[in-house]
């Protein structure tokens, strides 16, 4: 078995402390489960796309979870500040899930990490 590189070894130790500074976070706890994090990048980049979820899309993705889990996920992102609903000018039944401010903050604050990781 080769050594590990000393540079890659320290650069994945700097990450990890680095990543520990999100959990410093007021909003940590509700990330920190990796499904809830994952729904937000996914509401987030359908978003950045232009081509928002509708709420009932988001619900019928299976790999999402189930239904009711994948509702309450989206009721807590949304409680904390991270999504918001849109409405639809055609239809108002129609309820887009859309990032707010503060869910592009927790992005923006992780991008300066990984920034900083690589420096």
């Amino acid at each position: 078995m080769s050594k590990p590189k000393k540079e890659l070894v320290e650069l994945y130790l700097r990450f990890r402390w680095l990543l520990g500074a999100l959990k410093d976070l007021p909003e940590a706890d509700l990330l920190s489960t990796p499904n809830t994090e994952a729904l937000l990048a996914e509401i987030a980049q359908a978003w950045k796309r232009e081509e928002p979820y509708p709420m009932y899309k988001l619900l019928i993705r299976r790999d999402l979870g189930h239904i009711n889990t994948i509702r309450r996920r989206i009721n807590q992102l949304r409680e904390a500040g991270f999504v918001d609903f849109e409405a639809v000018e055609d239809d108002a039944r129609v309820k887009l899930v859309v990032p707010t401010q503060k869910a592009l903050e927790y992005f923006s604050a992780y991008a300066s990490l990984i920034r900083e990781v690589g420096k």
